[in-house]
């Protein structure tokens, strides 16, 4: 019965570890601490809402960035007998995969703009612990290293059109996506009974996803204007040829999302946001024997803003910060949550936490050899408070039309 116990822990540490990543990659992003649902700007807008690339000029990103994992602790130096999971800063396995590499190429001009993207994410790497103790035999006592890697390939399409020449209600753009993601899992199972052998487990999966989202310019004056963005990405159910009693899996959880941009000044320097997003963790997750808890859906609120310096002709510096609340999916973190028998063991700051987030971007201008100018960026994020001490993100994008 070792096999059972073993692969139902695994399904329980990688919902609380998503919950503690964001869905959404980019430097820019992580620095406006995710609110950034209704800034239409740049490639990485591809991830979430793919309607924000209808009017971006042809332009590649690629960014990475770390992520929150657990590792094993241990009873001391001298006994290497695995406990509660550590919170640790991690990196994508192998490090030097970015977390986003995408490309937007511009399809269309005048009263309607179009855009096709295609882009590789990998938001995070799941690690967690867990404990499972067989009701039959108390003296059954596994903890478990899970370590499960998502990565999706979307393809998506967007389209903006003009409705109006008076100040509200200009435009609004709408864009579809289609996501092949695949998943590897592994898991490590070491019993505390000295002298009992490590156990390994390993599989894949890949299956079909979708996304969908607007936005919209609410109104837009000389020196103030405001966006509005909604998103909404599918939850994606992995079909493995196991038994899902004794090898269960994560499924990744549906997303929404929604948010205000406001731009203000002349020539808009200052951008401030605002946003909600909710993610359907209750729907991803089975549920526990009697006696534990459950997980649930989480609700997060973020804010963010940046500002527009001009150095010279050349080039511009963005200063950016940001500020999220967001829910964790258990409610004690004395109690975490489990799914059948197998209880979540790692070291957690509780039921919500806030994080603070900052980031810089240096952007210069080119000319090409018609003489047109073209713009180059380099954005650098570092978010601190959250569940690690600190977890950072950079990011290169290329305009080349």
């Amino acid at each position: 019965m070792i096999r059972a116990p073993c692969a139902v822990v695994a399904l329980l540490g990688f919902a609380s570890s998503a919950a503690a990543q964001d869905f959404q990659v980019g430097s820019r992003a992580k620095a406006m601490r995710r609110s950034y649902t209704a800034l239409g700007e740049g490639p990485l807008a591809i991830s979430i809402k793919p309607a924000g690339t209808a009017t971006q000029n042809s332009q590649f990103a690629i960014t990475y960035q770390s992520f929150t994992q657990y590792e094993f602790g241990f009873l001391s130096d001298a006994i290497s007998l695995p406990t509660r999971g550590d919170a640790e800063q991690g990196l994508l396995d192998p490090p030097i995969s970015p977390s986003f590499a995408g490309v937007v190429v511009r399809m269309g001009e005048g009263d309607v703009d179009m855009a096709a993207s295609i882009a590789y994410i990998r938001p995070f790497q799941i690690k967690y612990v867990y404990d499972f103790t067989d009701p039959s035999d108390p003296n059954e006592d596994l903890i478990t290293q899970t370590d499960q890697q998502f990565s999706r390939i979307r393809v998506a399409y967007g389209a903006s059109v003009h409705l109006s020449d008076s100040s509200f209600f200009k435009t609004v753009a709408l864009g579809v996506a289609v996501d092949f993601v695949y998943t590897h899992y592994k898991e490590i199972d070491q019993s505390p009974v000295v002298g009992r052998d490590t156990q390994t487990f390993e599989d894949s999966e890949s299956s079909i996803g979708y996304g969908a989202g607007l936005l919209m310019t609410a109104y837009e004056g000389d020196v103030f204007r405001v966006d509005f963005g909604a998103a909404y990405n599918s939850g994606v159910k992995f079909h493995f040829d196991l038994d899902p009693i004794i090898y269960p899996v994560w499924d990744w959880p549906a997303l929404a999302s929604g948010g205000f941009a406001f731009y203000i000044g002349e020539g808009y320097p200052l951008r401030v946001t605002l946003d909600t997003q909710w993610i359907g963790w209750a729907h991803a997750v089975g549920q526990p024997d009697p006696g534990f808890d459950h997980f649930r859906n989480t609700y997060s609120f973020s804010a963010g803003a940046e500002y527009r310096f001009k150095l010279s002709e050349k080039y511009r510096l963005f200063a950016r910060a940001g500020f999220k609340s967001y829910d964790t999916p258990w409610k004690d973190r004395n109690n975490l949550p489990a799914v059948g028998a197998s209880q979540l063991v790692i070291e957690t700051k509780g039921d919500r936490v806030e994080i603070l987030t900052l980031g810089l971007g240096f952007y210069w201008t080119r000319k090409t050899w018609e003489g047109e100018t073209r713009t180059n960026g380099l954005d650098f994020a570092v978010e601190l408070f959250g569940e690690t001490q600190y977890l950072f993100g950079i990011g290169f994008t290329y305009q080349f039309d």
